[in-house]
């Protein structure tokens, strides 16, 4: 964290620098304007020794609370500010002003009331300089605390930073599949199980790499919320992984499901537990029949499986299996039912 709350300093001190260089920068920046009433700020604190605007800058960068800084041209005082110049940035009496215009990077603004930046779209940081592992890292850093939309994740162990779908409100929730509709098929290759398919808006897997980097990055729960003709129902499964050899085995430590008894999704995953993952073009089940393909998406299965939330999504009449093995079920509590919607979600474990 140390680090990267440097490279937001140095990156304010490179834009500061840049304006002391070259009073023409200063004013098509307009960071400063001419001005006949000068309304000073608060002078929160006063720094001797300092020789430069740039120097000054770094100072303010340094500050959380600065908006604002001022230079004096003839003892080399430096002063910064937790209010803004209200009539734009002067000079007068051998003083340089400047405000600065937003001390939030990537789009940030600075909120002068807060005294903080509004990060937006999966950045956080005291100045919106680094992009949040998770959707639950946004919403416990109170970067993001309502709102179900799109966000940046940069998980540790990523080589880039990744879009996924959060849901902000229940305390920062990492969507990994959404099917609630025809609109994508889940019948897809290895390699697209590996990159990702589908509109994060719509049906989706979000892709077995990147639920590695973020199951491995550190502890998280992962939650199945299935639908039926009777429940909408829950299951969770803490500590769970994937493996990193490519192979992407599921593991997990524990699972429950919803404390009412009715809305509470059975253990579909306990016989699947440490089996790889397989599509119709990469068969590492336990069975003499190709799973997947019997199945018709891609999945966790041994011989072959209890659950099908990737399978194909339709709609009987009266919402009844009709024991074909490609639809969407999920066998354990639901009975007969049909898998009408299966969201599945991934929520960091908060350690102490």
């Amino acid at each position: 964290m140390a680090t990267l709350h440097m490279i937001a300093i140095v990156t304010l001190f490179l834009y500061f620098q840049s304006i002391a260089s070259d009073d023409t920068i200063i004013i098509s920046s307009k960071a400063y304007s001419e001005c006949t009433q000068l309304i000073s700020p608060k002078n929160d604190t006063v720094i001797e020794g300092i020789h430069s605007v740039a120097a000054c800058g770094v100072q303010c960068a340094t500050e959380t609370q600065c908006v604002a800084f001022s230079v004096s041209g003839t003892d080399n005082t430096c002063m910064i500010h937790r209010e803004m110049f209200l009539t734009g940035v002067c000079y007068t009496g051998g003083w340089r002003h400047f405000n600065v215009q937003n001390r939030c990077m990537n789009g940030g603004d600075y909120d002068q009331e807060k005294l903080n930046c509004q990060c937006y779209g999966g950045y956080i940081g005291q100045f919106c300089e680094r992009i949040m592992q998770d959707c639950t890292e946004g919403y416990r850093t109170g970067h993001y605390l309502k709102g179900n939309g799109m966000y940046l994740t940069y998980p540790n162990m990523a080589p880039s930073s990744f879009k996924v779908r959060c849901n902000m409100q229940y305390g920062g929730l990492t969507y990994i599949q959404i099917h609630k509709d025809g609109s994508t098929h889940f019948n897809r290759s290895w390699q697209e199980y590996k990159d990702g398919f589908g509109d994060l808006t719509k049906d989706f897997w979000l892709g077995n790499d990147r639920l590695v980097y973020l199951t491995n990055n550190r502890p998280q729960t992962l939650t199945f919320i299935i639908k039926d003709l009777s429940y909408v129902r829950q299951r969770v499964y803490k500590y769970f992984t994937l493996s990193q050899d490519g192979l992407y085995a599921m593991t997990y430590e524990k699972t429950w499901g919803s404390i009412l008894p009715e809305e509470s999704g059975g253990d579909c995953l306990a016989e699947l537990k440490e089996q790889p993952f397989s599509t119709f073009d990469r068969d590492n089940d336990d069975s003499p029949l190709n799973c997947a393909q019997e199945h018709k998406s891609g999945f966790w299965f041994k011989n072959c499986t209890p659950c099908n939330p990737n399978g194909v999504w339709s709609e009987t009449p009266d919402r009844k299996r009709t024991g074909v093995p490609w639809e969407m079920f999920w066998t354990p509590g639901t009975e007969g039912n049909l898998l009408l919607s299966c969201h599945v979600y991934l929520k960091a474990i908060k350690l102490f």
